[in-house]
């Protein structure tokens, strides 16, 4: 029977073929799993032997490398020691790590690029860019990334870094390490180099980056390159760096910045390249020191602010700052420590590979100041070659500095300085106190300072001119040393100060007058304040001194007068040259009070003198001064010209009035003309024992090189003897000259034989002749009662020797003689010659004594009416004294000699008869005449005419008469012996009793 085919219907059949594997599955199973051997032992040989390394570095400018390799699937490689390079002479870029995930695109090898799909890095070993070697632990990842000769793309970039470190290739500089970094960056499809095979410009406008990252980083490394062409400028110290970068397009964007915070961070400022134009040279700082170090704890920041998106800026703040300068000749000493410092430049935020170094900066320093010195040649600069000696500086305090610089040179400064104990020194002048310097640059080209003292000093060779002051000094100047010696200016400002002493001004007064100058200044203090302006060449400005009791002299040769005195000087300097060789004082003012012990017993008002220099102008050349002059003004107290006159003479003047004055002098002498003239009133004139006061003129003039002339008038004066409490006599007309022909022996020594003095009294007038009693003796006997006088005087003083006359004139007098008051008219003329002045005594020869008129008093007869008699003195000597001292040969004319016989015969005035026998007519005689302080003297007494001889001796004092008479009339003889004025007669031989008499009682001669 046949067989039946199979029922494809039934279950176990169809079991059986489920479970029968197709043989073409199994086929293609087998062929995959041997390709896929196939695949892992090629890949494995191929990953691990170096023929696909080369043939992937036959990319032009691509050399890949790794030590051995695994891949799982076709264009997937792990590998280990990966090191991954582009390198086409423009571009360096590597990559090692120590194991990666590469991912390639198989058909761009087979098109001979290199398509990076992915990328993933550990362990980084280096990462490179150019100059900058980042190496360090960490993850790099990227993606699509194609590296060619002509393409360069990185769409996706990240890096993360831990234990990082940064190197700079070319000087194998660590700019940073301990670095952990988190960053991620595209590039933008790019042709990595122009057709000249150089780096494409535009290669860094194609990045976007962002990174966050810390670091120890070194401040020279990170920042000194965008401070290139600051060649002054130098940062370093290390610290802790922090930054957040954000990168669009190869620009930083708002609020990235870059900080580092240094416990020790240095900034030096090297003067050398400020101001000069050189190449920039920028040196690490231990190859060559800045003049200037500052360190201390410090951040610098590099930041773009969100406020300005434009600028890219570099600051750098510095606490606890310690600044030391540095010069080639000695070691930095600190000169500011606990300061507070504050750096700042401007970047324009460009590409940041077109990232220009600013040519501009700022500097601001807070703190203190341990040595002002540093200051010193700044300050010098200002004054150029004009200090001797140049400024020095010395104190601590408070510093406060703000400065920009651009282009290497100081564009703005600005220095305040603030000190208990500040010191400044410059041209041997030396201030201190406590107060501020000021010193700032109002324009890049200029320079000024301000230095600001209270309770000040202010010295001048060690020798001190001011205290308690409150001083202002200021100084403006070009920078430039030579424009700084013809425009530098300064000014000197003193307020409510003290002259301790202004007898330190006396050397200042000699520098522009001659040393025969009569002022001198001796002792006191003042009050003073002032401005001065200085110019390279000369001063001008103002200055007011003071004070109470100063004390001056007034001095000729050895002579002096000293004055004490309340004084204010109003002092106005014009021009005063800096070297001392012209000096202009024009309208200056003095005024003064004198302090006078005897005024202030009297309650004197205080009396104010000032004067006013119209011109002062002074000179000194080759040593020797000179100058012109003119003064005016109201002077109180005229005794000052006293010491250019004659002691001897007894000049001395005093008063008050309108004073003027104008000439010259060269060296010690003054020139003529010159011519002082003075208004007075009162004007009072001390010469010989008198004094002359009223309304008149002086005048004092020079006429010549020696010719000297002191002339004064007073129209109407009185006089008086000095000492003498007696009513003045009033005069008119007074006139006094002194003159001399050695005015420069004057000068030096005002000796009484180089003058010759004229003093004129034409007309006085004295209402009380009792006055001239004081020269009568006290007890002579003969006295003035009552009448008017009129006197008038010439005298002539040649250095110790007198001449002239003196004139005396009285009407209707009362005089006593004893007992007896007689009236009548008195007329005295004294010729005085060879007058010694030391002495007072006079020859008087030629001189008389007239009486006219004369009538006794108190009796009845009128016989002696109309009497007159007159004494010549033929030779007489005077001795000028109270009372007068004269001895005198007389010559004598009588009337008659009846008055003298009653005078002191009492029986002629009782007797008629007796009195008429007496009375002869025309007599005349001589005698000799003697006065002093005790006694009137006649002795050798001979009168005759007619009948009549008549000899006497007779001496008046103590109030009496004594002596002896003989009187011959005709036959008859008559001597009389008079004892205290009582007579007795001697008849008996009375010319014999006489001459015995008087051989007996010769008068002792005066």
């Amino acid at each position: 029977m046949p067989s039946r085919p199979p029922d494809t219907k039934d279950p176990a059949h169809a079991l059986a073929n489920q479970r029968r594997i197709p043989r073409w599955l199994v086929i293609i199973l087998g062929i995959a799993f041997g390709l896929m051997l196939i695949w892992l032992a090629g890949s494995y040989w191929l990953l691990n032997s170096q023929w696909l390394p080369e043939r992937l570095s036959q990319a032009p400018g691509v050399d890949i490398r790794w030590e051995q390799g695994s891949s799982r699937h076709p264009g997937r490689w792990e590998v280990e020691g990966l090191a991954l390079s582009r390198d086409d002479g423009a571009l360096n870029l590597t990559l090692n790590a120590d194991r990666a995930t590469l991912e390639l695109s198989l058909m761009a090898l087979l098109r001979g690029d290199i398509h990076i799909v992915a990328l993933d890095a550990e362990g980084i070993r280096e990462l490179q860019l150019g100059d900058i070697t980042l190496q360090g632990e960490g993850r790099f990842n990227i993606s699509n990334t194609t590296l060619s000769r002509d393409t360069l793309a990185i769409p996706q970039a990240h890096l993360r870094l831990t234990e990082g470190r940064l190197m700079r290739e070319q000087d194998d500089a660590t700019l940073a390490r301990d670095i952990q970094l988190d960053a991620s960056a595209t590039l933008d499809s790019i042709s990595p180099t122009t057709a000249e095979g150089t780096l494409n410009p535009d290669l860094v406008s194609a990045l976007t980056a962002n990174a966050t990252l810390s670091a120890h980083a070194d401040a020279w490394d990170v920042f000194m390159p965008y401070l290139s062409d600051l060649p002054w400028l130098a940062l370093n110290g290390r610290g802790d760096l922090h930054g957040e970068i954000r990168l669009e397009q190869g620009y930083l964007q708002p609020n990235s910045q870059l900080t580092l915070s240094a416990p020790a961070l240095a900034l030096r400022v090297d003067e050398a390249y400020l101001g000069q134009q050189q190449e920039a040279s920028w040196q690490r700082p231990e190859q060559q020191p800045p003049v200037h170090n500052a360190q201390g704890d410090g951040v610098i920041a590099l930041r773009v602010p969100s406020d300005a998106p434009d600028t890219l800026t570099l600051d750098a703040t510095l606490e606890n700052v310690v600044i030391a300068d540095h010069q080639t000749t000695r070691q930095a000493i600190p000169y500011a420590d606990e300061t507070h410092l504050d750096f700042s430049t401007v970047l324009d935020n460009q590409r940041v590979d077109q990232l220009e170094a600013p040519g501009s900066a700022a500097i601001s320093l807070h703190g203190r100041v341990r040595r002002l010195d540093m200051l010193e040649r700044y300050l010098e600069r200002a004054a150029a070659d004009q200090l001797d000696g140049g400024i020095n500086l010395a104190g601590d305090g408070r510093i406060a500095v703000d400065m920009t610089l651009s282009d290497n040179r100081v564009d703005t400064a600005d220095v305040t300085v603030t000190a208990n104990a500040l010191r400044a020194s410059a041209m041997a002048f030396t201030a201190e106190g406590k107060g501020t310097l000021h010193a700032y640059l109002p324009t890049p080209e200029t320079f000024a300072a301000t230095l600001n003292l209270t309770q000040a000093r202010l010295q001048h060779n060690d020798r001190p001119l001011l205290a308690d002051a409150s001083l202002t000094l200021t100084a403006n100047s070009p920078l430039d040393p030579d424009a700084a010696r013809r425009h530098a200016t300064g000014s000197l400002r003193w307020e409510d100060a003290t002259l301790p002493d202004i007898g330190e001004l006396q050397r200042y007064v000699d520098a522009f007058l001659p040393d025969a100058a009569p002022l001198r200044l001796i002792s006191g203090q003042a009050r003073s304040q002032g401005l001065l302006l200085l110019t390279p060449d000369q001063l001008s400005g103002d200055a007011t001194l003071a004070g109470s009791r100063w004390v001056t002299d007034w001095s000729t040769g050895n002579n002096a007068h000293r004055l004490t005195s309340d004084m204010q000087l109003d002092l106005t300097i014009n021009q005063a040259a800096m070297d001392a060789s012209t000096l202009d004082v024009s309208g200056s003012r003095l005024e003064w009070q004198v302090s006078d012990a005897s005024r202030q017993a009297r309650h004197d008002s205080t009396l104010t003198s000032s004067l006013t220099l119209q011109e002062g102008r002074f000179q000194r050349e080759n040593g020797q001064p000179s100058g012109q002059f003119a003064l005016s003004g109201s002077v109180q107290h005229l005794g000052f010209l006293n010491a250019f006159l004659p002691d001897a003479h007894g000049l001395a003047l005093d008063g008050e009035g309108q004073l003027s004055a104008q000439g010259g002098f060269k060296a010690d002498r003054l020139t003529a003309p010159t011519r002082l003239r003075v208004v007075a009133n009162p004007l009072r004139v001390d010469f010989l024992d008198y004094r002359a006061s009223g309304r008149g003129e002086l005048t004092a003039q020079l006429d010549s090189a020696e010719r000297a002339l002191l002339s004064l008038g007073i129209p109407h004066f009185s006089l008086a003897r000095q000492g003498d409490d007696s009513p003045h006599v009033e005069g008119r007309h007074l006139a006094l000259t002194t003159t001399t022909d050695a005015f420069s022996a004057v000068i030096e020594d005002p000796q009484p034989e180089l003058f010759t003095t004229r003093i004129s009294l034409p007309i006085i007038d004295v209402p009380d002749i009792t006055r001239y009693n004081a020269y009568l003796p006290e007890g002579a006997g003969v006295r003035l009662l009552d009448g008017q006088a009129s006197l008038s005087s010439e005298l002539v003083l040649r250095g110790m020797q007198g001449e002239g006359d003196v004139t005396f004139r009285a009407f209707g007098t009362e005089l006593a003689l004893l007992e007896q008051r007689l009236r009548g008219d008195i007329h005295m003329q004294l010729e005085l010659s060879e007058g010694d002045l030391d002495a007072m005594r006079f020859v008087a020869n030629d001189s008389f004594l007239r009486l006219d008129n004369v009538l006794r008093l108190g009796g009845e007869a009128t016989s002696d009416a109309g009497w007159w008699a007159q004494l010549d003195m033929n030779e007489a000597t005077l001795t000028w004294e109270t009372p007068v001292n004269l001895n005198a040969s007389l010559g004598l004319r009588l009337r008659d000699s009846g008055l003298l016989a009653r005078l002191f015969l009492a029986r002629a005035r009782e007797s008629d008869w007796l009195g008429r026998l007496l009375s002869v007519r025309d007599i005349a005689g001589s005698a000799q005449l003697g006065l002093n302080d005790s006694q009137l003297a006649l002795y050798d007494l001979q009168l005759s005419g007619g009948p009549l001889l008549l000899l006497a001796d007779l001496t008046l004092a103590d109030q009496s008469a004594n002596g002896a008479l003989y009187a011959r009339l005709g036959r008859l003889g008559l001597g009389v012996e008079l004892q205290d004025r009582e007579p007795m007669l001697r008849l008996f031989q009375p010319r014999r009793w006489f001459e015995r008499w008087r051989e007996a009682n010769r008068y002792p001669r005066p």
